[in-house]
């Protein structure tokens, strides 16, 4: 378990936000895209194409906040 610390300053490297990462048995999973980092070792790995994508979703360019971004643009 990731100590409460941490969980307060670990965010989604795609999120330009400030949704938190919610703490599972063997990820981290952000609030906003879905996106399930996983935890090595006790280490989370907060690369992007490294984390479980959710489904529905066949890559990052598909994730909501990926979509907002290009919509922004």
């Amino acid at each position: 378990m990731l100590s409460p610390k941490l969980m307060e300053v670990l965010r989604c490297p795609l999120s330009s936000g400030k949704e938190e990462l919610q703490q599972e048995e063997h990820h981290l999973l952000c609030q906003r895209c879905n996106l399930r980092f996983p935890l090595r070792d006790g280490f989370p790995s907060l690369i992007a194409e490294e984390a479980e994508l959710p489904g529905g979703c066949e890559s990052l360019d598909q994730l909501p906040c990926q979509q907002e971004k290009e919509q922004g643009n």
